[in-house]
């Protein structure tokens, strides 16, 4: 019985010879059984040429390891002993080279990816440009490549468009993706170049026209870009020395205002109004200093008198009621605010004073320009220094777009304290220093004004640009002026043959060349306006 089985067996394996299944014949074959037979024997030899046959194929397929296993089990058949051997060096030194060349290989991989990611998408294309044709990784790793230089190609022509068109902010977005990308390509570090030369130049032309917040917010859009250039930290020097001279200013150091100034003027000569700031400062400060020596020293620093409350305590926020505006008259008996009723123009707020302030209505001590809103009771300053207005105060403003704490005015700023205080700027004659603010739709006076004038010696009556005070009636021109502590209107333009100026008594209604108006001191008081 042992027999049969044996002979079984040795069948089993002869049949996985004949139909290539040359692992199962031999193991099998390897039996002690079954070598001991010459029939297994017979086997073994048979398969020892099997398994070089089919070592000779792993080999020629770069199956270096496979290939080497079947020698091993060839040489159990002990036969071709000098074929194993003369096979086996073949594969050694070919699979020797072949892991040489994978190292190769994957050293020249790593070396693309590490120029890659430090940004130099040229130097890793030429790193994989040695790869073999049949080096996969290789091959996605350029295509990857392309597509980055692709994208960044396109990023960098939109950033050209975005320069050309001014968009400064957008341009510099769009670029710092593009330098994500690609950072070491010409097309970006020229791009990179032209940005900051371009945004530091306007930065210095808006500081040399006086608009230094907006000199802020272009030199902001920057970001890391241009840390090194000197133009960049020159205009950083330039900015901080006016925003030191602000401060100087808002906290009444305006000898170290002069001193940050003046070292402005040192640092960029070409800033003309740097000069006229100057002067005006130490004008300001002679002026303080005399007032100071005069009666009012005494009482400069002294705590303002307790005014009593007009407001209702049980609804300090309600609108309707405010207390009087004082109008205390100057020389002549001319009130400091005066509301102006023109006849086809409106109503028109006037104010004589070169510092006026602006807070909200519902105070017990208003604002000279009283707003219903939610703003501090004393918000804002504007203040008149020769020809020029400067807006400052405790809180921070906007103004243009630019949140700033001080400005120069420029003619058509508009400014923003509140949700529902705002107005436009305006100097609508150069032929008069009275500027003018426009309040918004939703910005509300008392007694329906809409428009607040800064009047220092004359303004300008008419119709359409150019006037300070609309009247749809007026056929001429028309000039209110000050003179002898009264107000005057004349008309424009007519020389010696004009006729004689009219005086506007306060209270009564006068009228020239088809326009009338009245004009009132202006005062607050609980449910409106009070005209006195």
């Amino acid at each position: 019985m042992l027999g049969r089985l044996l002979s079984t067996r040795l069948r089993a394996a002869e049949a996985a010879v004949r139909q290539g299944r040359l692992d199962e014949a031999y193991r099998i074959a390897l039996a002690p059984d079954i070598r001991a037979q010459r029939r297994g024997a017979a086997l073994l030899r048979q398969l020892s040429d099997k398994f070089i046959a089919r070592a000779r194929e792993h080999f020629a397929s770069d199956r270096f390891s496979e290939a080497l296993r079947d020698l091993d089990r060839a040489e159990t058949g002990g036969a071709a002993q000098e074929r194993i051997d003369e096979l086996r060096q073949q594969i050694d030194t070919v699979a020797t080279e072949a892991a040489r060349q994978e190292h190769s290989r994957r050293e020249r991989l790593a070396r693309a990816r590490r120029r890659v990611a430090e940004g130099s998408l040229a130097a890793g294309q030429r790193i994989l440009d040695a790869a073999s044709q049949g080096d996969t990784e290789a091959a996605k790793m350029k295509r990857d490549i392309q597509v980055r230089e692709h994208e960044a190609s396109e990023i960098f022509s939109q950033v050209e468009k975005l320069i050309r068109d001014g968009q400064w902010i957008a341009a510099v977005e769009r670029f710092a993706k593009a330098k994500g990308l690609d950072p070491h390509d010409p097309a970006c570090v020229k791009l990179d170049n032209e940005l900051c030369t371009r945004i530091l130049s306007n930065a210095r032309k808006s500081i040399k026209e006086g608009r230094v917040a907006r000199a802020a917010d272009e030199l902001a859009c920057l970001g890391d870009l241009g840390q090194a250039l000197p133009a960049k930290r020159e205009v950083e020097e330039m900015i901080r020395l006016v925003q030191q001279a602000g401060d100087a200013l808002r906290t009444g150091d305006y000898d170290g205002a002069v001193q940050s100034t003046m070292r402005l003027q040192h640092l960029a000569p070409d800033i003309g109004w740097s000069s006229k700031v100057v002067k005006q400062l130490g004008a300001l400060d002679e002026m303080v200093t005399s007032l100071r020596a005069g009666p009012l020293g005494a009482f400069a620093h002294a705590a303002p008198a307790v005014r009593p409350a007009a407001v209702s305590p049980q609804h300090p926020t309600d609108l309707a009621e405010t207390i009087a505006l004082p109008s205390a008259a100057r020389a002549g008996g001319l009130p400091e605010r005066l509301l102006l009723l023109v006849d086809g123009g409106g109503s028109y707020l006037l104010l004589r004073n070169d510092r006026v302030s602006i807070g909200k209505a519902a105070t017990s001590n208003p604002a000279d320009i009283a707003i219903f809103s939610d703003l501090a009771d004393r918000h804002a300053d504007i203040a008149r220094v020769e020809d020029d207005y400067f807006l400052f105060g405790p809180h921070e403003v906007e103004v243009s777009g630019k949140r700033t704490g001080h400005q120069l005015l420029q003619n058509g700023d508009r400014v923003v304290l509140g949700r529902k205080a705002r107005f436009t700027f305006r100097l609508p004659n150069r032929k008069s220093p009275s500027a003018t603010l426009d309040l918004s739709d939703t910005s509300k006076l008392p007694n329906d004004v809409r428009r607040v004038v800064l009047f220092t010696r004359n303004a300008m009556i008419g119709y359409g640009k150019g006037f300070h005070i609309q009247c749809q009636m007026a056929r001429n021109p028309l000039v209110l002026f000050e003179r002898g502590g009264a107000l005057w209107v004349r008309l424009s333009g007519r020389g010696s043959a004009a006729p004689e100026p009219v005086r506007v008594d306060l209270g009564r209604t006068i009228e020239i060349d088809g326009v009338s108006m009245v004009a009132k001191p202006w005062s607050v008081r609980p449910g409106g306006i009070k005209h006195v």
